[in-house]
């Protein structure tokens, strides 16, 4: 439970970091930007569109992450290198399918919290495999990849007491 609640929060603050960084290096704008304006304006708020945007971002992103953390949770093959395979092909499929229902949940974002309601059409779905699809599995290999990295260090620290493990001696024992 305190890997899932780490990693959660953790890596929902890391990732929104990386999933901005990504967008600033390669696409100029910003999605904490946009849905703060947008959100701002349609909603005729007297807030920083900043401070919106990104409260908003990281909602988003530790609920990604919430949802990543669960799966993982669910994994169930005893073997670490096998879990983590299939765990990571979750996070794969996360960044898939999240790249693809982006336009429509930024759009139900927006107008939900502007006070407009539920719009009566969706924009469509995003197939493509660019910016969008590389920035969404960056920031679910992260989230994964601290996951895993916690995992390894709550196994090695347990069985250690704190002290590095090595499984890798002659007897099969680990060595301390």
């Amino acid at each position: 439970m305190k890997r899932m609640m780490i990693t959660g929060i953790a890596g929902g603050a890391l990732g929104a970091l990386a999933f901005w960084y990504y967008q600033v290096t390669f696409q100029g704008g910003t999605i904490p930007a946009f849905i703060g304006a947008q959100i701002v304006s349609q909603g005729k708020y007297a807030l920083p569109p900043a401070w919106v945007g990104w409260g908003v971002h990281l909602g988003v992103s530790i609920s990604y992450t919430f949802l990543l953390v669960l799966i993982l949770a669910a994994v169930f093959p005893r073997s670490f290198v096998l879990n983590r395979s299939v765990s990571l092909t979750a996070a794969l499929a996360l960044g898939w399918l999240t790249t693809l229902i982006a336009a429509p949940a930024i759009q139900i974002t927006i107008a939900l919290l502007a006070g407009k309601g539920f719009p009566a059409k969706l924009w469509p779905l995003n197939p493509a495999k660019g910016h969008t699809f590389w920035n969404h599995l960056l920031f679910f290999v992260l989230v994964w990849a601290l996951d895993t990295g916690l995992a390894l260090y709550m196994e090695n620290r347990g069985r250690g007491n704190g002290r590095a493990v090595s499984v890798h001696n002659s007897g099969g024992e680990p060595s301390f």
